[in-house]
């Protein structure tokens, strides 16, 4: 750490928490304007000037959350958020209740005015030690350089990953007496990926494994491997990175919601799962439920329905043989489903599943691809094959819609390849700011696909889509919205295209792929009620076909 005489107390605290960032492996720090938190936003800006780290400035305090989840949540490496005091530091609660519970090493930097102020009415002053107690793993409140920051650093990639605040007081002066006066040469620390171990473990021969959302890494293809050898069919959350397995089913959701299909004997579950309630409804029924808590997931169990009679940290060994007609059983169930799907997805006008699967289909196998909450992930759990390539990414922790674009951006910012995002009308509308980026900011290359049907189409499917809550369905949960979302996109600087068909919608993304940028292509997919009318005719024909 630099220090001198002259070097106040305010820059020694910001120097502290740089280098605490630096030797945890940080390389991608988002800052928010602001006063108080100037100390950590000048030591920042100094080591981006360096090369030593990527900054990103952003506007908004939700919207910068948000980006530097998706930044970690592609890098599996802790990326800090820079705010100054007051409402600012409240903002970033949602994106720290998705960080906990997907386990994502978000690092809450909130500044502050000195403790002797608080509850006494000091300006743009509130109580913030405290304000995300329920999902943080380490809190550290101080006025000084302690190796408390280094250890909250290292906390978020201790054990299961989580989200960590620190909370800096700082005094006046509160910009460097002397500006040269930055961090020391500290070596930025190698990071290694945590790894589940396998252990080998007894199990029946009729199982599914059933993954939800897990981080890309080598336990994809561990989880992979251990499918083939127990002969288990593999029903899998587009998240789950698992679409490209040889055991893979396309339509394992789908399938589940005929109740035509095999009686498993046990269920092996990874990662968040949910949704579907097929799914759901399939762990409460099944004799045995085994949950993997994988290392780098949350802290929380992976027990949605309570139904897990053990929880493993391990990736098994299966010892039983394979039964081979288990697996050839459900796959011939698979295709039958797929022959349904395929035809009813068929046509030229787009629908929000056609939409969703087309896109699915073009995607070049390096690309990255995040899926919004709510239809969007559904249509593709439902209707989507299995394929090669294609890293899937989404906000499965609470699945919230907000903050889906500026999530999706931090993943395109630490990407060699595109990154495409597959949202809903009202999820890009919840979420337009993250379109606004200054110009001293590099641009994400992401292709924002909106799924526009005027209004949430999800709660057609659910309880108050039934007939008798018809009088105040559109006002309270329909809220149609009649804004043209090009308009929109154009409006923050971003070019923008309207499509309506098929051939429209490939004929943009070919367009679109080889330039840089950020890009938004909104589909028009006419009426929810016809949406809703094509997947009760999938779900009773695959019903009808098995």
């Amino acid at each position: 750490m630099v220090a001198n005489g002259t070097t106040n107390p305010a820059t020694l605290l910001a120097i502290c928490v740089a280098e605490a960032a630096l030797k945890v492996g940080v390389t991608d720090v988002v800052v928010c304007p602001g006063s108080r938190s100037a100390p950590l936003a000048w030591q920042f800006a100094a080591l981006a000037n360096k090369g030593r780290i990527k900054l990103h400035t952003r506007i908004d305090e939700r919207e910068a959350a948000f980006l530097a989840l998706g930044l970690a949540k592609k890098s599996n490496r802790p990326v800090p958020v820079v705010v100054t005091s007051g409402t600012a530091v409240a903002n970033l609660l949602p994106a720290v209740v998705e960080a906990h519970h997907s386990g994502v090493p978000l690092i809450v930097l909130s500044a502050d005015r000195l403790a002797a102020v608080r509850r006494n009415s000091a300006p743009q002053t509130t109580i913030q030690p405290g304000m995300f107690e329920n999902f943080v793993k380490t809190q550290v409140d101080t006025a000084t350089a302690t190796e408390q920051i280094y250890a909250a650093f290292q906390n978020s990639i201790t054990g299961h990953f989580g989200p960590v605040h620190i909370n800096t007081q700082f005094d006046l002066p509160l910009m460097p007496t002397d500006p040269t006066a930055v961090i020391a040469e500290v070596a930025v620390a190698e990071f290694k990926e945590v790894i589940a171990e396998s252990k080998p473990l007894t199990l029946p021969a009729r199982g599914l494994l059933i993954v939800g959302d897990i981080s890309p890494g080598p336990q994809v293809e561990k989880l992979a491997q251990f499918a083939k050898a127990a002969g288990y069919p593999i029903i899998w959350e587009p998240t789950a990175q698992l679409h490209s397995s040889d055991n893979a089913l396309s339509y394992g959701a789908l399938l589940l919601q005929t109740g035509k299909t095999p009686k498993p004997d046990v269920v092996i579950s990874v990662g968040l799962i949910g949704l579907s309630r097929s799914v759901l409804a399939l762990l409460k029924s099944t004799p045995k439920h085994i949950a993997i808590h994988l290392p780098n997931s949350g802290s929380d169990l992976p027990n949605p329905v309570l139904s897990a009679q053990e929880s493993i940290n391990y990736i098994p060994q299966a010892l039983t043989p394979a039964e081979s007609s288990w697996l050839s059983t459900w796959q011939e169930l698979d295709q039958l489903a797929g022959q349904v799907v395929i035809k009813n997805l068929n046509s030229e006008t787009l629908t929000g599943p056609n939409t969703a699967v087309e896109l699915w289909n073009q995607l070049a196998d390096d690309s990255n691809l995040f899926i919004s909450a709510s239809w969007p992930v559904r249509h593709i759990e439902m209707y989507a094959q299995t394929r090669t390539g294609l890293t899937v990414f989404g906000n499965r922790g609470v699945n919230g819609i907000d903050g889906l674009i500026s999530t999706a951006c931090g993943v395109a910012l630490n990407a060699t390849q595109r990154t495409y995002l597959l949202i809903g009308d009202i999820a890009f509308l919840h979420g337009m700011a993250g379109l606004n980026i200054s110009d001293f900011n590099v641009k994400p290359n992401l292709t924002v696909v909106v799924v526009d049907n005027d209004g949430s189409g999800i709660f057609s499917q659910l309880e108050q889509g039934d007939p008798a809550y018809s009088k105040y369905f559109e006002q309270i949960f329909g809220t149609p919205h009649g804004r043209d979302l090009w308009v929109i996109a154009e409006a923050l600087g971003v070019p923008a295209a309207r499509v309506t068909t098929k051939s429209e919608f490939v004929s943009a993304l070919n367009r679109t792929n080889k330039i840089p940028g950020i890009h938004v292509i909104v589909c028009t997919t006419g009426q929810r009620s016809a949406e809703q009318a094509q997947i009760t005719k999938i779900t009773k024909e695959v019903n009808e076909a098995l």
